[in-house]
């Protein structure tokens, strides 16, 4: 059984490394958004954008719309710079870093859309992860249990003390023999019947236990380790649904805005390609596309988010397809770094997943069926 532990769990690392890496992306991308507001294709984004139902009926206008984003950019910078510096500090572990880095979290999840990216959802997730085992335990004692191997993979002596003669052979070196039984001496007594499973006759603590109580130690240990989910798994649950989640929710947006605004997308499309306008694509063209990539998107975030729910129902199959899904984006973020650095975000995410479902306390976890 593992004993407690003050050395800091795996998860409190992931977690606020997710947090300063994304704090910074948060940052640069506040930075950017507000170095651009003044150029004539960002308010003239912003114009097209009043210009659309239902944000045609707030009342607001290209300048107050542009000072709006400056505050909520600048709300964001200042949040992340808070959220980035309390990450580190939860590493100590310090119980008020972990609460003011969750204060902080709220304005950078919200303002942090506003500033472009969902890089303040991963600040938001990091936060979370804080506050689930074996986290909640590090932070409340300053110590924590590491799961128990596997039962069934953990290696018993079972051999009693042995007479042993030493006897130097031919070479002078000296081997081991065990003692012949004396000739009156009949065969050795059985310790159990042929097929009967080894019963645990004492606890991990070292006390006796009675013969009743004996298989039920055992029944309840494998118990304890089915209900206890490993904090890699949990960290690979909660990254799943904020990557996935969050593109599910943009494709979604981009078929809403291609269906009802197609005007709307013809000037974001004039103002980020416009070279495929000079080349005579059509309106029909562009909407045929977005629903086509959009609706792939939907499919494959959905089919993500469905292994990570079965992966933490403990189906290995799933464990398995959602490691291929998260490499598979990983590869694809990668490919797209150079003509989009925000995709090192997702790209990170990708890759994190796949070493936390790679862990040995997860394919133990995995590996454990329930009696």
């Amino acid at each position: 059984m593992s004993q407690p532990t003050e050395q800091r769990p795996p998860q409190v690392t992931l977690a606020s490394s997710i947090v300063m890496f994304a704090s910074l992306m948060v940052l640069l991308a506040a930075w950017e958004q507000v170095s651009t507001l003044g150029s004539l294709e960002t308010q003239q984004a912003i114009r097209d954008f009043l210009g659309e139902a239902p944000f045609s009926s707030l009342g607001l206008d290209v300048t107050g719309a542009t000072e709006a984003l400056r505050i909520a950019c600048m709300v964001a910078a200042a949040a992340a710079c808070a959220t980035g510096v309390l990450g580190w500090y939860v590493r100590k572990p310090d119980r008020s870093a972990r609460l003011g880095l969750s204060v902080f979290a709220v304005p950078v999840f919200v303002t942090g859309l506003a500033a472009g990216g969902l890089a303040g959802s991963f600040v938001a997730a990091g936060a979370v992860m804080l506050w689930t085992a074996p986290a909640r335990e590090w932070f409340a004692t300053g110590r924590w249990t590491p799961p128990s191997p596997a039962p069934d993979r953990q290696v018993r002596d079972k051999k009693g003390p042995a007479q042993r003669r030493t006897t130097p052979d031919e070479h002078g070196s000296a081997w081991s023999a065990p003692r012949p039984p004396a000739p009156d001496a009949g065969p050795p007594p059985s310790t159990r019947p042929f097929g009967e499973p080894v019963r645990a006759t004492h606890s991990p603590y070292g006390q006796p236990l009675a013969p009743d109580a004996a298989p039920a130690a055992g029944v309840g240990t494998r118990q304890q380790l089915l209900r206890t989910r490993p904090g890699a798994m949990v960290a690979a649950f909660v990254i799943t649904v904020v990557t996935a989640g969050g593109l599910l929710g943009l494709s979604l947006l981009w078929i809403a805005i291609a269906g009802l605004s197609p005007d709307f997308l013809m000037s974001v499309l004039e103002q980020q390609q416009p070279d495929l306008l000079d080349d005579g694509i059509t309106l029909d063209q562009v909407q045929s596309t977005v629903f086509a990539l959009a609706g792939g998107f939907i499919v494959w975030c959905g089919l993500a988010l469905v292994l990570a729910g079965f992966a933490m129902a403990r189906r290995d199959w799933a464990r398995r397809g959602l490691i291929v899904s998260a490499a598979f984006s990983a590869g694809a973020c990668i490919a797209l770094v150079v003509s989009t650095p925000l995709t090192l975000i997702p790209a990170a995410a990708a890759v994190a997943t796949v070493v936390c479902l790679r862990r040995g306390d997860v394919r133990r976890w995995f590996a454990l069926e329930p009696r």
